[in-house]
């Protein structure tokens, strides 16, 4: 199983993001892979629903110095730990979702059920259940026959 900074270096890599974005990008991808790999999450870390959508806490903390501004490729030759059904799915998510502006992503996640089930304004650690969003997205999401 992947780590989320993992995941996140790899869509850092893949196209240029900054911090809302990636969030919701990371949200996207465990929620495809979830649905490929019946419920089975693509990393452990949980997803919270915070006024601006799902965020990986530990995720946005490392990438919350930048900001607004796009996130700096990592300069590191260190290899991804993913596998290729990781690397799949996620490129499944930035495929569908990535042409999308953080904002739009944002709002996007604040008409999906699983953060609007999870949002609690005001109250902290406000954890998105994998099985809400599994739910939800293995009848939302379209593949085609192929995958």
């Amino acid at each position: 199983m992947a780590s989320a900074g993992e995941v996140a270096k790899y869509i850092i890599k893949s196209m240029p993001v900054d911090n809302l974005k990636l969030q919701k990008l990371l949200y996207y991808s465990q929620a495809v892979y979830l649905v490929l790999n019946n419920k089975k999450p693509l990393f452990p870390e949980p997803i919270e629903a915070w006024d601006y959508g799902p965020v990986v806490p530990p995720v946005y903390r490392e990438y919350k110095s930048h900001g607004l501004e796009t996130i700096p490729v990592p300069q590191d030759d260190n290899p991804l730990n993913l596998a290729a059904e990781e690397i799949v799915s996620i490129d499944m998510a930035l495929a569908y979702f990535g042409e999308m502006s953080g904002l739009a992503l944002m709002s996007s996640t604040h008409q999906e059920t699983p953060w609007k089930k999870s949002y609690h304004p005001g109250w902290p650690s406000n954890i998105i259940p994998i099985d809400l969003i599994y739910d939800y997205f293995k009848d939302t999401l379209e593949f085609e026959d192929d995958q």
